[in-house]
């Protein structure tokens, strides 16, 4: 437990607490179990609800970790007049750097400007979702780099673009509800202190649909992505079926002329009194251009019809 004095408000930083601590914060504030059960629930939505005394808030935003992957996180707000108390498993920076700052400047000035809980509470989910460009620019980035290799004939790019796919996927999944609690949430600060905090609530508002508009945008590249490498893989393929018709249909006639001549029945040319005016290898000469000519006609027509 972590406890810091930010601009007149007491903050309470809880970093994966123990059933003990909750239970200190229900003597202490009265908040309700099911809303402390919740905090600690790894499967909760974001919601807001507003109480009495207090408002409690979840709020679920992706993080990036290792091999770019897009992993949700969870912090729990519960937001009185005069303090604030944030619940979570595992450590944020975001958080970490807000308390700093506020550390640093109570060391340097000696005190903070008196700017309320609806500010403190403004700063962090002006950080948190800050926090989501980095990652947007990242898969951004992403889609930079596939652009080549999805027109490079000799890459298959299908499970890059598939990895992309589920991970700009997660991003809108986790970063939708956030579009849809921010004026539940400048509500529920007003009635709980009165802050006026229109402005700084439609900043937040601002910064979440540019993100929205970025990951839409990036959504829809790499949907044309998947396309177009779908479409150029089934090109290649049916390239490669053209190159194998066209060997298999060429050897054709040899391979009928030779089943003939294989066979021990007499034929024209055969072993029995085979002819000679083009020596001792006429047959096979006369096999050789009898099998030549249709291959060679067939050859011309596949050129003619683009196959070649």
């Amino acid at each position: 437990m972590k406890e810091i004095k930010c601009a007149g408000v007491r903050w309470i930083d809880l970093e994966n607490p123990s059933k003990g601590d909750l239970t200190t914060l229900e003597i202490d504030y009265g908040f309700h179990t099911l809303n402390l059960e919740d905090s600690l629930s790894k499967i909760q939505l974001t919601k807001v609800e507003q109480h009495k005394d207090y408002l409690f808030i979840i709020l679920r935003f992706p993080v990036l970790c290792e091999d770019n992957k897009c992993m949700p996180t969870q912090i729990a707000f519960f937001v009185g007049k005069d303090y604030l108390i944030t619940i979570h498993e595992k450590r944020i920076w975001v958080l970490d750097e807000i308390a700093n700052s506020c550390e640093d400047m109570a060391i340097e000035y000696g005190k903070l400007p008196p700017f309320g809980i609806g500010s403190l509470l403004y700063k962090i989910m002006d950080g948190i979702i800050n926090s989501l460009f980095p990652i947007v620019e990242n898969m951004m980035d992403r889609l930079e780099n596939m652009e080549e290799a999805v027109f490079e004939e000799r890459e298959v790019v299908l499970f890059k673009v598939t990895r992309l796919r589920r991970d700009i996927s997660d991003l809108r999944r986790i970063t939708a509800p956030l579009r849809r609690v921010i004026n539940e949430i400048e509500f529920g600060v007003k009635g709980i202190s009165g802050e006026d905090m229109s402005i700084y609530f439609a900043d937040l508002r601002d910064h979440i649909e540019k993100i929205w508009e970025l990951s839409e945008n990036a959504k829809e590249i790499v949907d044309i992505y998947k396309d177009t490498d779908f479409t150029l893989y089934q090109q290649r393929m049916n390239r490669a079926l053209v190159y194998l018709t066209v060997i298999f249909t060429a050897t054709i006639p040899a391979s009928t002329f030779g089943t003939f001549y294989g066979m021990n029945v007499v034929l024209p040319g055969g072993l029995v009194d085979p002819p000679t005016f083009l020596g001792p290898y006429t047959t096979f000469i006369i096999i050789l251009l009898v099998s030549f000519v249709p291959a060679a006609i067939m050859l011309t027509y596949f050129k003619r019809i683009g196959w070649l």
